[in-house]
Parts: C-alpha cells; structure tokens; sequence
C-alpha cells in the first residue's frame, strides 16, 4: 500500500543500532572473477557480493502513516 503524506524516521545510529549489516562468508567486499572463454568472444566476468542485513532493535526506527 503506497502512501503520499507516509514519512519515516531513524535514530542517529550512534545512539541506537537499528540495523546491522555483514558480508558473508568472510568476503569484504565483492567477489570478482573473470575468464576467457569459448562461449562468447571475449572475457566472462562475474562479481558475487554476499551481503546480509536484518533489524536488531526496532527503536530506533519509526513511520507515520500520515493523514
């Protein structure tokens, strides 16, 4: 459901965690690996990024559905 006059706010993250974010598997960062190959003329690329997030305090977090 989508609202005109819906607002959010957050806390200063200094204040309150709210939401906490991660690289996976030990990856900072993306992932990238390439190869030369007989499908396609040219170089294959592909860049893997294994990002987890989730909420740890809803506090810190608020909306207002508005009018």
């Amino acid at each position: 459901m989508s609202s005109a006059t819906r607002w959010y706010v957050t806390a200063d993250p200094g204040e309150i965690d709210g939401l906490e974010f991660a690289y996976l598997s030990g990856a900072e960062g993306p992932q990238v690996e390439s190869r030369s190959g007989w499908d396609v003329d040219g170089v294959v690329i592909r860049v893997i990024l294994d990002f987890g997030a989730g909420f740890i305090d809803h506090r810190g977090w608020f909306m207002d559905a508005g009018a």
